[in-house]
């Protein structure tokens, strides 16, 4: 090193940081080294030989430091740490010579060239020649160094290594914790974390208490034990359902305790929504239980109701008829009194219904003889069921009509859009007070109910009276 004395100490300074940056990438290459996963002998003797290359780097600063203290001192030192120069460069070329011969690559026997700049026959052979043997080396490593950086980092992130496995479990949607019995966490990924977050409202410390703290502890506000199938789940805040499990695990002669959280809120809304179908279900058969064992009460029920419907409906026509003849002052027809009086019985045993057109025919000829004018404006609805409620009920409007309100005009107006619907307004006195809807008014709601519309009477300005069937509801 006695020719490095002949550089200005600038020079010797501006190595020794060049020395320095080669350290600071060298240890980098050496946390990457030992960050990566294990894979047998080979690799291991490439992390002892980048530690070796580190010392070497840290033997070259040593060189040039006293180089520098001479310089400042003003005296000739001799060259030192001859023993440890020849260590170092037998540990860089034994463990060199490892990793190539492990990972079957040639370039890490140029460590060895590099490192034999430290020996102190290399110095002494070269003579006066060394500072520029001494300083490729240094340029040598610099370079090794920066490019080795690089594929480490490289490696890191694109290849199985510890950092690369924390990632991959970091970006799961499942939960994981693993911990020692004692409670000590060993690896906790982010969900993992956000969950006990959630659950306790503090950062997970303790494996053991989180898990005591899971199975009877008080649960933040929001979060609620769930019974999910035979297992309990979590619901919390945000309306997330998990489903958290414990693990025993040997490792050798101790074991350690694994904690995975799995979302099962789609399952947990799969449930609860056939729940809620089943209930549905159950409602409806017991609805049908009771129908079937009231089935005889209700037909008859409706046979009573269908009858009484008939009789009003064919008194109604002929009480009216008759009242209205007396309001004119008309004498009434004895032979047409007997003739309603005659076939009133076999009326009433017929049971083959004119058609919802043929009976608002009916319906006009009868009344056109008492000078009461019955209007229909539109086409009855295309289906039946609604088509045959709007001729029975304009049958009682009618009654109704010229019964009470003394009417000699009733119209009706049919039309459509998305309900079937008809209006029925009349030129009678309209009522003095609240409607009192008896039969007649009654049998029109129930019609219309069982059809799924509605009836809507309105007694100002005019009497007029709304039905609407919707087309959705008779489809069904």
């Amino acid at each position: 090193m006695a020719e490095f004395y002949r550089f200005p100490q600038w020079v010797v300074t501006a190595l020794v940081m060049v020395t320095a940056v080669c350290i600071a990438l060298q240890t980098l290459i050496v946390s990457f080294s030992f960050r990566r996963l294990p894979a047998g002998w080979g690799r291991r003797a490439e992390n002892g030989m980048e530690c070796a290359v580190l010392a070497a780097l840290f033997l070259f600063a040593a060189l040039l430091g006293q180089v520098q203290y001479g310089l400042y001192g003003g005296f000739l030192l001799p060259s030192a740490y001859g023993n440890t120069r020849q260590v170092v460069f037998l540990l860089c070329a034994v463990l060199a010579t490892a990793a190539a011969v492990g990972t079957e690559l040639i370039w890490p026997f140029f460590v060895i060239g590099g490192a034999a700049v430290l020996l102190p026959l290399t110095e002494v052979v070269t003579g006066t020649a060394y500072p520029f043997f001494f300083l490729a080396g240094i340029l040598f490593f610099l370079l090794r160094s920066a490019h080795v950086c690089l594929i480490r980092r490289r490696e890191l992130y694109t290849r199985l290594s510890s950092v690369s496995v924390k990632e991959a479990i970091d970006t799961l949607h499942t939960g994981l914790l693993f911990f020692r019995q004692s409670g000590e966490p060993l690896l906790c990924n982010r969900r993992m974390d956000a969950l006990a977050r959630q659950l306790t409202g503090q950062p997970l410390r303790s494996g053991l208490e989180f898990q005591r703290l899971l199975e009877n502890g008080q649960l933040q506000s929001g979060c609620v034990r769930e019974v999910l199938g035979d297992q309990q789940v979590f619901r919390l805040s945000d309306a997330s359902v998990w489903s958290i499990t414990a693990y025993t695990i040997p490792v050798g002669r101790r074991a350690c305790v694994l904690l995975t959280a799995d979302d099962v809120t789609a399952r947990w809304d799969a449930v609860k929504h056939l729940t809620r179908q089943n209930e549905a279900l159950e409602q409806r058969g017991r609805e049908l239980r009771h129908t079937i064992e009231h089935l005889q009460a209700i037909c008859e029920a409706e046979e009573i109701a269908r009858s009484k419907g008939r009789v009003h409906d064919l008194l109604g026509q002929r009480i009216s008829l008759l009242l209205r003849a007396l309001r004119d002052g008309q004498q009434p027809d004895e032979a047409l009194l007997m003739d309603f009086a005659r076939s009133l019985p076999t009326a009433l045993r017929e049971d083959d219904t004119p058609s919802p057109a043929r009976r608002l025919a009916l319906l006009r000829e009868t009344f056109r003889g008492m000078d009461v004018s019955v209007e229909v404006r539109g086409a009855l609805p295309e289906n039946a069921a609604v088509a045959d409620a709007f001729a029975e009920i304009a049958v009682e409007c009618v009654t109704n009509g010229v019964r009470h309100g003394y009417a000699t005009r009733i119209q009706f107006h049919l039309f459509h859009n998305d309900c079937w619907r008809m209006t029925v307004t009349d030129n009678g006195i309209p009522p003095a007070g609240p409607i009192r809807e008896g039969g007649g008014i009654g049998g029109m709601r129930r019609r219309m109910a069982r059809l799924g519309g509605s009836l809507e009477l309105y007694t100002s300005p005019r009497f007029r009276i709304e039905l609407s069937v919707p087309k959705e509801a008779e489809r069904t």
